[in-house]
């Protein structure tokens, strides 16, 4: 029995590569909008402005490290949708992400001691290291997956 779906793997990636190339943009687009966004969710008075310079700061750098982990997801997608899966290629995007995901994890749990929105960014600080993790045990399957791969390739 065979299955003629609508939904193939290769729509998916493709799916995934718009909504990447969508979350990057946004994220560019987020660059010159964090001051006034940030102005206007704190309150103004003369000890918020280093908070928000503070704050600025912690997310200008956070900013910058998920549009990196965007643009090797994106390159991880597009080998994706090509069929190149279990490569060294892909397990080596996949510890960049990884370690993007930490190294926000750590900016915002920095940040959280000299901003005014420190459970704000221990929220983050949680869910950018839960994210890194994740990413860490996919990377470690698919580099089983790729060692496993290789090793059938040589089996005669």
């Amino acid at each position: 029995m065979t299955e003629n779906s609508f939904w193939d793997p290769r729509k998916s990636a493709t799916l995934s590569i718009v909504v990447t190339c969508a979350g990057l943009a946004t994220a560019v687009a987020c660059y010159p909008l964090m001051m006034r966004i940030l102005r206007s969710m704190l309150p103004a008075n003369i000890y918020a402005e280093s908070g928000v310079l503070h704050a600025a700061a912690v997310l200008y750098t956070c900013l910058t490290i998920g549009v990196v982990a965007l643009l090797y997801l994106l390159r991880l997608l597009i080998d994706i949708r090509r069929g190149d899966v279990f490569t060294t290629d892909a397990v080596r995007r996949l510890r960049v992400i990884s370690y993007c995901g930490f190294a926000i994890m750590l900016t915002c749990a920095i940040g959280s001691f000299f901003t005014g929105q420190g459970l704000f960014f221990w929220f983050l600080a949680v869910a950018a290291g839960f994210l890194g993790l994740l990413m860490r045990v996919i990377k470690n399957v698919i580099e089983s997956a790729r060692l496993l791969k290789e090793d059938a390739d040589y089996t005669i």
